[in-house]
């Protein structure tokens, strides 16, 4: 079976090595446009060099020889510029165009940054996601002393964090009232919000760009809403889009040019398939949310190359799971707010404390502040929040398998976590705020 990828970013490099494991007897081409150098780019490089964790930006690019070793046909520089379902091919542009058949097609384009020109005509105005376009923001930020960032999401936090931390002046923006509202409710972030300050950043909600001022092509000045700030760079890292353009009228899109996919990511043609940044977050037929996230893609690909194989593997479209480290907190969210779950038809409850992780006997105490959201009719969880100065990964890993599995805070009452004397109390906290639900629910 000869299986096309377009897309050799975290999906379509996943994808691939997922069928190479998977199974040897399949012909596999993977397609981008971009050099092979520039390939499985991971777009916070930029945090990670100001953190000295890397010294040059390629060291976070994927080496994809050992793909290329398993018998992968990568084809880099290639544009697809259109395709026929019906006959199965692919119209490809390099030098002269060329077509490409295929019996199975994996749609892994990604988004890319949104033309920053749209939004402020400068050249230290910058938008990024790839390779080359990360180089050029961190050449104008070693330069830089005072940083405007469009954004308050994990791209733009992050990045005012470890700006910040080198000692650059830096006005944080964005539209909505708490950082992070994607992703938490605002009574669990406020701690949060309110150390940014601490840390020389300098937080600006509810705003909007409304104009810009220049000298030689340069930004200057930058007009919000209610005030004027100074920067000598700006940058807008959460500006992105769908790379689906060639896809229209070839198979369905959603409003937002998202793909339309079953639990099979299987796309209206049924020999198309689609992964990554163009599949939404799905709560129902008619609820998506466009939110490009790295995990989400390389499960997808995971999923669709077990489907393609012969092992029809589903994939929970609804549920999403990030997380990061600001300051001196872990910040982890997995599933619905409290506050968006109105807007997604949702009747939730929620229940939330600060709780010990550590048993009282334990001289150092350690602590957390916890978040479940649940349907108020059938006690299924559908969401929490995790935020701690302790790494609660593995918690938050796990309360993604919950709310994946469909348990009820009944359940979750019960589960049966492991007791280690030194390390936990006799019931995990979960158990508890579960319990807590239960006690002051009147149907128990």
């Amino acid at each position: 079976m000869k299986i096309v990828i377009i897309g050799a970013s975290h999906g379509g490099i996943a994808a691939a090595k997922s069928l190479c494991s998977l199974a040897n007897d399949n012909e596999i081409f993977l397609i981008d446009r971009k050099p092979i150098h520039a390939l499985g780019y991971i777009s916070s490089g930029i945090n990670l060099h100001f953190q000295e964790i890397i010294h040059e930006l390629t060291e976070v690019t994927t080496d994809v020889q050992p793909l290329i070793d398993l018998g992968v046909k990568l084809m880099t520089e290639y544009e697809v510029t259109d395709i026929d379902p019906t006959n199965h091919q692919l119209i490809l542009k390099k030098e002269q165009e060329e077509i490409l058949f295929y019996d199975k097609l994996i749609l892994a384009m990604g988004s890319s940054p949104t033309n920053i020109k749209i939004l402020i005509d400068a050249e230290n105005a910058f938008t990024y996601k790839g390779l080359e376009e990360s180089q050029q923001v961190l050449d104008s930020l070693e330069k830089a002393q005072e940083v405007a960032i469009f954004g308050a999401g994990y791209i733009g936090l992050k990045l005012a964090n470890v700006l910040a931390k080198t000692g650059r002046k830096v006005h944080l923006v964005d539209n909505m009232p708490m950082i992070l509202s994607r992703y938490f409710d605002t009574n669990m972030i406020e701690e949060v919000q309110q150390a940014l300050a601490t840390q020389g950043i300098y937080f600006y909600p509810n705003e909007f760009l409304i104009d810009y001022q220049k000298n030689n092509n340069q930004v200057e000045k930058i007009c919000l809403l209610s005030k004027t700030i100074t920067a000598d760079t700006v940058i807008f890292p959460s500006q992105a889009q769908p790379n689906t353009e060639f896809l229209r009228d070839k198979v369905a899109l959603n409003d937002d040019d998202t793909v339309v996919v079953d639990d099979y990511l299987q796309t209206s043609e049924p020999d198309i398939y689609a992964i990554g940044d163009i599949v939404p977050i799905s709560y129902s037929e008619t609820m998506h949310v466009f939110m490009p996230l790295v995990t989400r893609a390389v499960h997808m690909a995971r999923a669709a190359a077990l489907t393609l194989i012969g092992h029809p593997t589903s994939f929970d479209r609804k549920n999403k799971v990030s997380a990061t480290k600001i300051m001196d907190y872990f910040l982890g969210s997995v599933g619905v707010t409290e506050e968006e779950a109105p807007f997604l038809d949702m009747n939730v409850q929620s229940v939330q404390a600060k709780i010990c992780l550590t048993p009282t006997y334990v001289a150092q105490q350690k602590t957390a502040k916890v978040k479940l959201i649940y349907q108020k009719d059938t006690l299924e969880i559908i969401g929490a929040q995790l935020v701690s100065k302790e790494y609660l990964l593995q918690d938050l890993n796990l309360l993604s398998v919950l709310i994946h599995d469909k348990k009820t805070i009944t359940e979750l009452a019960v589960e049966n976590f492991c007791f280690v004397p030194q390390f936990t109390p006799h019931f995990h906290y979960l158990n508890e705020l579960a319990l807590q639900v239960l006690q002051e629910d009147n149907r128990c």
